[in-house]
């Protein structure tokens, strides 16, 4: 797909953090940098939600923002526009997978995040729908959820993955789920990027999703749960655009920028964008100001 649209979801009602709301300021900042001609906003239930009398947390505002990222991206994807979904908490990447899923044959699925993002709702420690995220577009978990169509663990790659609850570890086994550590790409960027091409190869699509999280805090610290010993901006970048180069992309995500303060933000905001700019790099689109990053 060519000239990917922009939307702004700045949902927070997956996140688990205290300071969730911190998600809609990072969105606030980033509709300053995409072009408003390829710009579309989701709009977000205001109020938190319940849990419909599931272990899912604010369930009845997900499913709200879901449906309508859902009805705002069909228009994109009927032009042949791949979708990029910024500005909000993990679980904002589910309807981008499902767009993606269905306009390819095979879609591979590159996961960048510092979580495998497994948990199941019977079991997660915060009921928070962030960390299901990969287990709904897989098929698994609440059934509000559950991605329609599903993804294929097999073309899946997690990458960075370095906080993994026992469970979520047991699932990746028992999936076979391919996982590209973060101290495995110490090695340089060379190494990983040829591991994620031949995970892509004979792929029709590659989705992408970014939680800012799998970079290393030393670089980057407008995520709420840093985890040392992350990727670099250069290997994250360099790693997307490689798989872009190689495989159309069908779809993104970049999640999770919450930005603690305005010293922050201007510290950071500079690498959301380099991200963004990555993606687009194999479309001859990209955001008005990232290529400058």
């Amino acid at each position: 797909m060519a000239h990917p649209m922009f939307f702004l979801m700045p949902q927070w009602q997956g996140s688990p953090s205290a300071r969730a709301m911190q998600l809609a300021e990072g969105a606030d900042l980033l509709r300053e940098d995409l072009p408003a001609s390829a710009l579309r906003e989701v709009p977000v239930p205001l109020e938190a939600g319940d849990a419909m009398g599931t272990p899912v947390a604010r369930l009845s505002s997900l499913v709200r923002a879901r449906e309508a990222a859902r009805t705002a991206i069909e228009p994109a994807l009927a032009d042949g526009r791949a979708p990029i979904i910024v500005g909000g908490d993990c679980a904002t990447s589910l309807p981008g997978l499902e767009a993606a899923a269905r306009s390819v044959d095979r879609l591979a699925v590159l996961w960048f995040d510092a979580h495998a993002d497994l948990q199941h709702p019977s079991t997660s420690p915060s009921g928070s729908a962030s960390g299901m995220t990969l287990r709904h577009a897989l098929g698994d978990g609440s059934p509000d959820l559950v991605a329609a169509p599903t993804i294929a663990a097999d073309d899946v790659t997690l990458i960075g993955a370095r906080a993994l609850d026992p469970e979520e570890a047991d699932e990746l086994e028992r999936l076979g789920i391919a996982v590209l550590h973060a101290d495995a790409a110490e090695t340089g960027a060379d190494s990983l990027r040829s591991a994620i091409l031949e995970r892509i190869a004979g792929a029709d699509g590659v989705y992408v999703h970014v939680d800012l999280d799998v970079l290393d805090p030393a670089e980057f610290g407008s995520v709420h749960s840093p985890v040392p010993f992350g990727l670099s901006v250069a290997q994250l970048t360099d790693a997307i655009r490689a798989a872009v180069a190689e495989v159309p992309l069908a779809g993104a995500a970049i999640c999770e920028f919450a930005p603690a303060d305005s010293h922050r933000a201007a510290e950071d905001l500079p690498t959301v964008l380099r991200t963004l700019a990555a993606l687009t790099s194999g479309t001859g689109s990209r955001p008005a100001q990232a290529g400058a990053a």
